[in-house]
């Protein structure tokens, strides 16, 4: 048995029956109507207790939410991206007023940004995500993650004397790690910083030669632009990107 009745929906005549409530008529499907009658009745409902003159004001606007923001970087090749689009007027081209601001390390521009003196920063992958769970060290203060600007480019390296003795194969350090622990003198190995993906890869060297670099060697953090020149004689290996 059907019987059908008239139902007016976003202001179109639809035919509705009775058996498994479909809509016909008109060439309307349940999904055609329901996209019908929610622009039609349900952007009526949201905007009908609105005042006169806010209706046809309350959609979004193609325009940035805010044009000024301060873009924190290390003066390495990762903030090229950042450093390119200012000189390059990138920024500009779609309303934007960038200013470029040279942090010391990474902490401080991490810091900067969680203050919110910086509204942007380029970090190590590991920095938003620790910073965003308060672990080691960082402020608990969620981030978010929109771009990957750069991948890879990185690489261990050890000290001159060892060239011939170790390769590819970090297992061969264990000899010299031994040696040193045994003798009071552990090793030394840089990184740039504890949350960020030079510790995570420099751990991981360390430990498929079988070495713990909780316990077997010192593991340092020393700054990027510092990462050499007076601190070269402390290191042993380190991992960095310029």
């Amino acid at each position: 048995m059907t019987t059908n009745r008239i139902v007016k929906a976003a202001g179109k005549n639809c035919v509705e029956t009775g058996v498994g409530g479909e809509f016909l008529g008109r060439g309307l499907d349940r999904r055609s109507f329901l996209a019908t009658a929610g622009k039609g009745v349900g952007i009526a409902s949201l905007l009908g207790g609105l005042p006169t003159g806010w209706v046809g004001s309350v959609y979004a606007d193609d325009a940035p939410e805010t044009s000024r923001l301060r873009c924190g970087i290390i003066a390495l090749t990762d903030c090229s991206p950042f450093a390119v689009a200012a000189e390059k007027g990138f920024f500009k081209k779609f309303g934007l007023d960038v200013t470029v601001a040279k942090g010391a390390n990474w902490a401080a521009i991490r810091d900067a940004l969680s203050s919110g003196d910086n509204q942007m920063t380029h970090m190590l992958l590991g920095m938003p995500i620790a910073s965003t769970m308060g672990l080691l060290g960082s402020p608990k203060k969620p981030m978010v993650i929109p771009w990957l600007v750069n991948r890879n480019g990185q690489a261990i390296s050890l000290k001159a004397e060892w060239i011939g003795k170790v390769k590819d194969d970090p297992s061969a350090l264990k000899p010299f790690v031994d040696k040193a622990k045994k003798l009071g003198e552990p090793l030394t190995f840089a990184m740039t910083f504890p949350p960020g993906t030079h510790a995570m890869w420099m751990r991981y060297y360390l430990a498929a030669g079988g070495i713990n670099p909780d316990k077997d060697v010192s593991l340092i953090t020393i700054p990027p632009p510092a990462n050499g020149g007076q601190y070269a004689d402390r290191q042993d290996g380190r991992l960095l990107r310029r």
